[in-house]
C-alpha cells in the first residue's frame, strides 16, 4: 500500500495508495515521521543533508518489481549484483494494484531524481516494473528532464517485460474479478493497452531483454500459446531497439531468482 517517492542513503520517504498521508522510514523499515510530505522531507533533511548525498558520484543501480510483487522479490538480485561489485542498488518499491502505470511511472520519476545527481543509472526491471520505467522515461522526454536522468541512463536490463501488452491480461480483463484484484495496472496490459502506449518510451541506452521462453517443458499455460513463461508470451516481450534479445527456459515468477538470469542480468550491467 507505499509507494517510493524519495530515497536518500537507506531512507525513504512514501506515500500510502488510499490516503494522503506520508512517512519518512529508515533502512530498517523503522517509522521515522509520519504527516505530510513536507514534514517528510524536513525530517529527512535533518537526519541525511541533501548536500551531503549529492556529494557522491558512483554508479546506482534501481531494481523494479512487477505486478502484485513486492520489493522484497528483488533481494536476490540486490544481494547478488552487490557480491558482483555494485556499491549502490536499491530496490523501488510500489503499490502495484492500487494506481495506474503512468502514476506509478511519476512516482518512480521522483525516486530516481532524489538520487545524487552526479550518478550513472542502471535499472533492472521484471515483468510490469519494465512498463513503469518506460512510463518514467517517457515522462522524461515529455518534461524537459530538468534533472538530467536520460543522458546519466546506462543500462537496461529487462525480465519478462509485457512490452507489447499481455495476452493473459486481455482474456482475463473481461472478468470483473481480475481487475478488481490487479487493480488499474493490470487493465492497462490488457484491454486499457491502447491508452497508454504512446506515453511509453525505450530506454535511450543499450537495453537487453530476457525472456522466459517454457516451449521445450511440459508446463503449459492453456491460456498462451507454447512460446512464452507462463505469463508473458516471448513474442510480447520484443521492444524494438534492444542491444540484446535472448530466451531462457525459466518461468516467469523466477526470472529474477535463477541463477541464469543474474549471470547474464550482471554480465549485461558491467560490460
Amino acid at each position: 500500500l507505499w509507494t517510493d517517492f524519495t530515497y536518500r542513503d537507506g531512507y525513504r520517504i512514501q506515500q500510502h495508495a488510499l490516503s494522503d498521508r506520508w512517512r519518512l522510514i529508515d533502512a530498517d523499515h523503522c517509522l521515522v515521521t509520519s504527516g505530510d510530505q513536507l514534514t517528510c522531507r524536513s525530517a529527512l533533511d535533518e537526519v541525511r543533508p541533501p548536500e551531503d548525498w549529492d556529494q557522491i558520484n558512483a554508479p546506482f543501480t534501481v531494481l523494479i518489481h512487477g505486478l502484485m510483487r513486492s520489493a522484497y522479490c528483488m533481494n536476490t538480485m540486490q544481494r547478488f549484483l552487490m557480491e558482483k561489485g555494485a556499491k549502490y542498488v536499491t530496490r523501488y518499491s510500489y503499490a502495484s494494484t492500487r494506481a495506474s502505470i503512468i502514476r506509478h511511472g511519476l512516482a518512480l520519476a521522483s525516486y530516481v531524481e532524489s538520487l545524487p545527481r552526479q550518478s550513472q543509472l542502471s535499472f533492472v526491471g521484471h515483468s510490469m516494473g519494465n512498463i513503469v520505467l518506460r512510463a518514467a522515461i517517457g515522462h522524461w522526454n515529455s518534461s524537459g528532464d530538468k534533472y538530467g536522468v536520460l543522458p546519466r541512463m546506462h543500462r537496461v536490463v529487462m525480465l519478462g517485460p509485457p512490452n507489447q501488452g499481455a495476452l493473459i491480461a486481455r482474456r482475463l480483463s473481461r472478468t470483473g474479478v481480475f481487475g478488481w484484484i490487479n487493480g488499474p495496472g493490470g487493465l492497462e496490459l490488457g484491454e486499457h493497452w491502447k491508452r497508454i502506449e504512446g506515453k511509453l518510451a525505450p530506454p535511450p541506452c543499450p537495453f537487453a531483454i530476457l525472456a522466459g521462453d517454457l516451449s521445450t517443458n511440459w508446463l503449459r499455460n492453456p491460456l498462451l500459446g507454447p512460446c512464452s513463461d507462463l505469463l508473458v508470451c516471448v513474442e510480447e516481450a520484443k521492444l524494438k531497439g534492444s542491444a540484446e534479445f535472448v530466451t531462457m527456459p525459466i518461468p516467469h515468477a523466477l526470472l529474477m531468482t535463477d541463477s541464469r538470469a543474474l549471470e547474464y542480468t550482471a554480465k549485461f550491467l558491467f560490460s
